[in-house]
Order: structure tokens, then C-alpha cells, then sequence
């Protein structure tokens, strides 16, 4: 944080203060920041379902009382009275009723986006999807996300309440996080110094994308993550490396993933046309990024669009 002094001819301060110091405890500079996207708490029929879809953001699904079939990426689970799903960003996933008698189901469903600095490192080191009402992830987080619902009952929320609400957000994001690090401890213990450089090269990563120079041509991305790198006094081997070991991915891989899932987050505005989300991206032109983004996806952008549009509609 740079501090502007109104006296411009303070000097010694700073070598001043701190040996008037005895003790102190300084946290580093936090940027940590959660969309809410989709909330809703919901009662249907045994015979109600919703198709393969997927969404370029996270996604929390209880249950409440009644039986539900979840599919995640061709595995399907039976969901009962407080199991959750967890689905990442990305993931093919659908859901029904239980034919079986049964009067319906009730669920309350919430939709996020977080910067996945913060979220990643946890989440690529487990496959798990399915959380039973008994698990302690299922138990920490129930509290939460019974006061989330009440939240969809009210008609207006005042800026009091929305403050309230994500608040009620990051401690749930909390509590998920903590059980989920007691997992990658046990996996693989890593240093504080080792995720703090990992998030420093992340930081950059994104920088780079947020610049309108930007352009995603293999070779010059793999230059700019050696200048990177290089800017750090690191080598390339050493970043991929540190890297590798926080989010499961290389540097450029992380690169590859972000201008994708910025993309699709942009794609589900319909102020933006193709060709400005493929300026806002870095590309040469709308082609070079339509290439890219079938590439990664097995769709256009156009028809990307139309599908998400049209299962947001159907929500």
C-alpha cells in the first residue's frame, strides 16, 4: 500500500517509528471478492428433472427433505435430507426426482463465482463431489446455508441485508475451505512460502490477461510466463514447479484455464458481442478466438451463448 505523505520533506520517518516499536503483528494486503449469481429454494415433483448442462461457475446443492438424483461428469448420486454437491466450474451435471412414490423433493441451490486463486488449490486435490449429511463438511457448512435460504424468501433486500448476505457467503466458502484443507494437508503439506509465490505468479498471469496487448499465440505466452518468472529472480523449471504443487497445473495451463473461463463468464452477457469479448480477451480477431474457444470447449462461442442463455431462462 503507497502512503502520500502531506509534508513532502518527511524523511527518517519510517526508520523512526519502528524503533519506537516494541511488538506488532501486520497481515499482508487481501483482495478476496465473490459474485452471487443464482440463489433459489426450491419444491418439486418426483417427476421434475433438469438436463446435462454445465456453467462457468461454482455451484452448492442441498438437500432438504425428500429424495434427489444428481449426475456429476457421468457419475450419478442419490442426494437425501441434507447431502450436498459440490460442482466446480465447468462440470457436466443434471438432476431429477426419484420415481418411487415419493411426493418431490425440496433443494436450495446457490451459484457463485470466486477468484480461483483462492478456491483452486483446495479443489484439485480432491475428486470428491458428494458430501453425506453426516460428513463434517455437509454438518459445518448446514448452518450457513439454512440462513442463505431464508434469505430467497424475502422480496427486497436492503444494502444492509445484501452486506449480511455475503457475509453469510464467506463464512460458508469458510467452512468449506477448512474441511478441504485438513484433506490437503494430509495429501501434500505445503509451505506458506510456497503458496505465496504461487499466488504472486497467479496475480501476474491475470494481469496479463487484463491487458488489451494481450495476445495468445503459444510462443508468446510462453514467453511472458519466462518473463514472469524472471521478474521473480526464479527460473522457469522453479515456477512451474512451485507452481505445479499449489494448483496442480503449470503456469501455462493456469493461463489456458483463465482466458476460458473469463470468456464463458463474458459470453453469458448478452451486452458483449463476440467479436468485443474476443478484443477484451487479447485476440487478433473473432475467428482466432472462436478457434480457441471450440478448441476448449467443443462449441462455438455463438453456440455456447445460446445454450447458457437458454438454460438460465429455464432455471
Amino acid at each position: 500500500m503507497e502512503i502520500k505523505y502531506k509534508d513532502q520533506n518527511v524523511s527518517g520517518f519510517k526508520s523512526g517509528t519502528k524503533q519506537n516499536i516494541s511488538e506488532q503483528y501486520i497481515m499482508p494486503d487481501m483482495k478476496v471478492g465473490v459474485e452471487l449469481h443464482r440463489m433459489h429454494y426450491r419444491s418439486v415433483k418426483s417427476s421434475w428433472h433438469f438436463p446435462m448442462h454445465e456453467h462457468p461457475m461454482y455451484e452448492i446443492n442441498l438437500v432438504t427433505s425428500g429424495k434427489q438424483h444428481f449426475t456429476v461428469n457421468d457419475h450419478t448420486y442419490l442426494l437425501e435430507a441434507g447431502d450436498l454437491i459440490i460442482i466446480r466450474p465447468g462440470e457436466m451435471h443434471a438432476s431429477s426426482g426419484v420415481k418411487d412414490g415419493q411426493e418431490g423433493f425440496t433443494y436450495f441451490c446457490l451459484h457463485f463465482n470466486m477468484d480461483d486463486k483462492w478456491l483452486l488449490p483446495y479443489f484439485e486435490d480432491t475428486t470428491e463431489v458428494y458430501y453425506h449429511a453426516k460428513s463434517k463438511l455437509a454438518r459445518k457448512t448446514r448452518p450457513f446455508l439454512d440462513r442463505l435460504m431464508r434469505y430467497t424468501q424475502e422480496q427486497r433486500l436492503s444494502f444492509v441485508d445484501q452486506m449480511h448476505l455475503h457475509a453469510i457467503i464467506f463464512e460458508t466458502l469458510g467452512s468449506v475451505v477448512s474441511c478441504l484443507e485438513q484433506v490437503k494437508v494430509e495429501v501434500s503439506p505445503i509451505s506458506d512460502r510456497t503458496f505465496q509465490i504461487a499466488h504472486q505468479i497467479a496475480n501476474q498471469i491475470e494481469l496479463l490477461i487484463s491487458q488489451p496487448h494481450y495476445f495468445d499465440d503459444g510462443e508468446d505466452s510462453t514467453i511472458r510466463i519466462e518473463e514472469i518468472a524472471e521478474s521473480f529472480g526464479f527460473s522457469i523449471s522453479y515456477c512451474n514447479k512451485v507452481f505445479k504443487q499449489v494448483f496442480n497445473m503449470s503456469p501455462k495451463q493456469y493461463l489456458t484455464y483463465k482466458k476460458l473461463h473469463e470468456s464463458k463468464k463474458l459470453l453469458m452477457q448478452e451486452k458483449y458481442t463476440v467479436e468485443q469479448i474476443a478484443l477484451l480477451m487479447g485476440y487478433h480477431d473473432a475467428s482466432h478466438f472462436s478457434r480457441q474457444f471450440k478448441k476448449g470447449m467443443g462449441v462455438s462461442p455463438g453456440q455456447y451463448r445460446k445454450r447458457q442463455l437458454y438454460i438460465s431462462k429455464q432455471q
